[in-house]
């Protein structure tokens, strides 16, 4: 079975697509509000997932939940599957201090270059 891409909403489809074409299959997940695929927190070893990308805004909830981005990202840290986390070259320190709690286990990485960071990631692996 090919290894999965998970992706939340808005992923860009040319990064997707590459993604296809380079023998990859994807998985849309959902940070819970969204309504997207299989809840991020809830994926497992089953859903051979290696690496799960979104942007930025898709990790952070809402400020009256009551979930933090860590609970949101247990599930990836809990089965080392990592995560690219996409945030636009201009406001990358604020995306990072955004997401202080779950720096040490995320990468952060600009939209335009997203593919090759995962690719080259898992080349490495």
């Amino acid at each position: 079975m090919r290894k999965r891409i998970g992706y939340l909403e808005g992923t860009d489809s040319k990064i997707l697509s590459s993604f296809i074409a380079k023998g990859y299959n994807t998985m849309t997940l959902g940070n819970g509000l969204d309504g997207h695929g299989k809840f991020l927190a809830h994926i497992d070893p089953n859903d051979k997932i290696c690496a799960v990308v979104g942007y930025l805004h898709k990790f952070l909830p809402l400020t009256d939940q009551k979930i933090s981005p860590n609970d949101l990202l247990y599930a990836c840290r809990l089965h080392n599957i990592p995560v690219f986390v996409m945030v636009p070259k201009e406001v990358m320190a604020e995306g990072k201090r955004a997401l202080e709690e779950v720096s040490d286990f995320v990468n952060f990485v600009e939209p335009e270059s997203t593919l090759e960071a995962i690719l080259e990631f898992l080349g490495n692996k």
